[in-house]
Order: structure tokens, then sequence, then C-alpha cells
């Protein structure tokens, strides 16, 4: 197993374009995996990480839009807060479509739709699942 991130926050800061929410998703699959997730609890990140920045993407960006990503691991859990910066709201049947496809994905979500902003938590060690490395 990889020894786990002795970092407490790292902050990813992105262009608000489909391209650069993959980097969003590969750097929170990197820090999972640095966690000691298991190749499942990985996938289940990405699957809710893939439709994260789908919603903060719906809204049409406007020019200098940035997303950022603060990845936070504590105390057994992986925390993710993505918001858009230009203050973009989501719309509230996007956001309740995104937090049941978290849910399908045992990630814990909360969304802030009037501020384009998203929390997830997503625990570490879930039982029966087996670190990826």
């Amino acid at each position: 197993m990889s020894d786990a991130l002795a970092i407490d926050e790292i902050v990813l800061k992105v262009p608000a374009t489909a391209a650069c929410g993959r980097i969003v998703r590969v750097g929170a699959a990197a820090v999972a995996l640095r966690q000691g997730m298991s190749f499942t609890e990985i996938d289940e990140l990405r699957a809710a990480m893939d439709q994260a920045t789908e919603l903060l993407l719906a809204p049409p960006t406007g020019p200098g839009a940035t997303i950022v990503c603060v990845l936070r691991a504590q105390g057994g859990r992986l925390e993710v807060d993505l918001e858009r910066t230009d203050g973009a709201s989501v719309a509230a049947t996007d956001a309740a479509r995104f937090k049941k496809a978290a849910d399908a994905s045992n990630v814990s979500a909360t969304v802030e739709p009037e501020r384009g902003r998203l929390l997830m938590r997503k625990d570490i060690g879930r039982p029966g699942s087996r670190p990826a490395a």
C-alpha cells in the first residue's frame, strides 16, 4: 500500500472547461489512491467527480471562469470541495440528479446550487474493500 499523503489540503484551480475538468477527476483519484482507497472506492469517487464537473459546467461559462477543487484527507475520509469562481448557479433539478448519482456511488454530497458549489465526502476503507496498492 502507498504511504498516505502527509498533506492536509491540496488545491487545484483549473479553467471551467470539460478538458480541464478531467484534471480535477484524475487529481482526486490520485489522492484517493495515496490515502489507501480500494479500486472500487476510487472508481466510485471518479464517477461522482465526473457527475460533479458535469454539473458545474452545465451553466455557460464566462471568460476567465475557473473551477476550484480543494481535496482534504482527514479522519479516514476524503473531502472534495468544488466551486465555480464566476458565481454561476446550477439548476435545482440538476443538483438533485447529481446528489442521487453521488449517493449511488457511495459518496455523500451537499450541493449549494445558488453558489455553484459542491462538497463531497468519501469514506476510506469501507467494510469489505481492499486497498488498491
